[in-house]
């Protein structure tokens, strides 16, 4: 049904964004010049000493437990003692958690503000490497500061809640001044650990937005400056993964959301250290040195300009940049391909007097268990049956696959497997050819689907559209196909098409250390707590029922014998089409 002339055309704009795609690429902006060494200033030992004490003095630490709340007055004591007068307490509930922020103000000879950021509360007991460190590192800097003159204002923040999905976090920015006014968010986390998996500096958000190259290069070259280390991170195609599925661990994913230029600087890399904690794992060389480059960082923030974010959105590659717009603008012309086959497609059936959209009550049973899968999912999280979904990504150990969450995955999959068998019943019911797939109006109405969900998808996240262009054109051409190629390698196209995805869920297992079962978990509880949107879940439920469709239409294909004609002809009109003398006299008036 797929009109080879007319696909081949739609492909001329996707060659005009190729072009502008190589010729896009532009140099990464520098970062700040460094300040003096900090060696003498930030006391590393002084910091671990103080990790010890609060958490040998406070050791449950977790939201909302008292040992929390402790810890925040003497968090405040502390920083007023050393000149941040009155830091406010900010108070608020989640999940039946009263919960507190502490954050102190220097005012400066500017209005711009450096901000600081930890978070306070425990995931474990007694966290000593985590936050409490994290807690001591704050204080430190705070002693850095008495008595030393900025020349921007100083805000430093002791957050709660950042193991219920960075709820502090988010209640912190109401309290900060517009994006234009601070010049850049400092995150520090896991100062101490002795181990770290995964880059220093994290910058990604839930989003397709990242933190300032700018930042980020002037937080590793003062982490270069104090300490030999390879500062990792994730190359273009790792890049181009996380943003198709975003998964911003960390406090600052919400900050970078709200507009902020954020990094973090965790001495774990991605993920929280393995383990309780204990004091004695308490690394001094490691808070000391992170402790120090922070300082650093903060001295070429308020001693130079604001740095010089880039793109909102980008990849980089060596020491090039590529922008966002320029990859957006990329898939969807790629995408436009698939659009103009189908549509295609759909007119040459209407010509022939195919039946096409009879064939959408059969796809709809194989949207069905999917959509019911996700509201079954929705319904239970509403129901208390699974934890509260965070509603900002957390380390997947928060979020354990135990004998609940076992249930409610079994539970998911028992209503999809219903859905799937009353949702092919009801749509057979009026029309008893809709039981299996045949001819060329099930493939035509397969094809419609895909395209318009690949550019719905793309219009919600460009990256996700531009890691799908594989698998709408093969699976377009899969399903169009008359009766070549082979059923075998039609059902090849249908899996080189579904490998981009399936590489990004590689990926992410790889990353997050997770099995496949404990993945679908953490999908799950993400998509309950609409860190993944509706509208993309939405999506990714149309795409899934298109790609069970079209399997079951390739594996229902008659397998074609060597040397069998093919029975369907040439297109009746078209480009590249010829009837033979007198064919509009054979032609039937309609």
């Amino acid at each position: 049904m797929i009109e080879p002339r007319v696909y081949r055309a739609a492909f001329v704009p996707a060659l005009l964004a190729l072009v502008l795609t190589m010729f896009s690429l532009q140099s990464r902006p520098g970062p700040l010049a460094q300040g003096l060494a900090a060696d003498v200033l930030f006391d590393g030992r002084l910091a671990a000493t103080t990790a010890a004490t609060i958490a040998e003095d406070e050791p449950d630490r977790r939201a909302g437990r008292p040992g929390d709340r402790r810890n925040a007055d003497f968090v405040g004591r502390q920083l007023e003692a050393l000149g941040f007068p009155e830091p406010e307490r900010q108070t608020f509930v989640h999940a039946d958690r009263r919960l507190v922020n502490v954050i102190a103000r220097r005012a400066g000879r500017s209005r711009r503000q450096i901000v600081i950021v930890a978070a306070r509360d425990a995931a474990v007991v007694p966290e000593a490497t985590g936050s409490a460190a994290d807690t001591a590192a704050l204080l430190e800097l705070a002693r850095v500061f008495e008595g030393r003159p900025t020349r921007k204002t100083l805000v430093l923040a002791s957050v709660d809640g950042s193991n219920l999905g960075e709820v502090g976090t988010t209640e912190l920015i109401g309290e900060l001044p517009s994006p234009g006014l601070v010049d850049g968010v400092l995150v520090i986390s896991d100062l101490a650990a002795q181990r770290r998996r995964g880059p220093i500096v994290q910058a990604w958000s839930k989003d397709s937005r990242r933190g300032g190259i700018g930042l980020a290069r002037t937080v590793a070259e003062s982490i270069r400056q104090e300490i030999e280390v390879n500062m990792g991170g994730s190359g273009a195609l790792g890049q181009l993964a996380r943003l198709s599925f975003p998964i911003g661990i960390g406090p600052q994913g919400p900050l970078i959301e709200a507009g902020y230029d954020t990094v973090r600087i965790s001495g774990s890399g991605e993920l929280p250290p393995p383990g309780e904690g204990p004091v004695d794992a308490i690394d001094e060389d490691t808070i000391g040195a992170l402790g120090r480059a922070t300082l650093r960082t903060v001295t070429a923030l308020d001693q130079g300009r604001r740095p010089e974010h880039g793109p909102e959105s980008y990849v980089t590659a060596v020491s090039q940049v590529m922008a966002g717009w320029v990859l957006a603008l990329l898939g969807g012309a790629l995408l436009l391909p698939v659009l103009v086959g189908a549509v295609d497609a759909f007119a040459r059936a209407r010509r022939r007097e195919i039946e096409v959209l009879a064939w959408l009550r059969w796809l709809g049973g194989w949207i069905a268990p999917f959509l019911a899968g996700f509201a079954v999912a929705e319904v239970l999280a509403l129901a208390g049956a699974t934890p509260v979904p965070p509603p900002s990504p957390v380390p997947p150990a928060l979020l354990p696959l135990d004998g609940p969450a076992l249930g409610v995955l079994g539970g998911v999959a028992a209503a999809m497997l219903m859905a799937l068998f009353l949702g092919r019943f009801l749509a057979a019911r009026p029309d008893r050819s809709l039981i299996a797939p045949e001819g060329p109006g099930a493939g035509v109405a397969i094809a419609l689907l895909l395209s318009a969900g690949s550019l719905a998808l793309w219009l919600v996240n460009p990256y996700a559209g531009l890691l799908v262009v594989p698998a709408a054109h093969l699976w377009m051409l899969a399903v169009l196909t008359r009766s070549e190629p082979r059923r075998r390698f039609r059902a090849l196209l249908l899996a080189l098409g579904a490998l981009p995805p399936m590489l990004v869920a590689l990926y992410y297992l790889i990353a997050l250390s997770m099995d496949p079962l404990s993945g679908a978990w953490y999908v799950l509880m993400l998509v309950t707590g609409h860190s993944v949107s509706v509208a993309t879940s939405l999506i990714a439920c149309l795409m899934l029922g298109a790609l069970g469709a079209a399997t079951e239409l390739v594996a229902r294909s008659p397998a074609r014998s060597a040397g069998e004609p093919d029975e369907a002809g040439p297109a009746l009109f078209g480009p590249g089409s010829y009837g033979g003398a007198g064919l509009l006299t054979r032609v039937r008036s309609r």
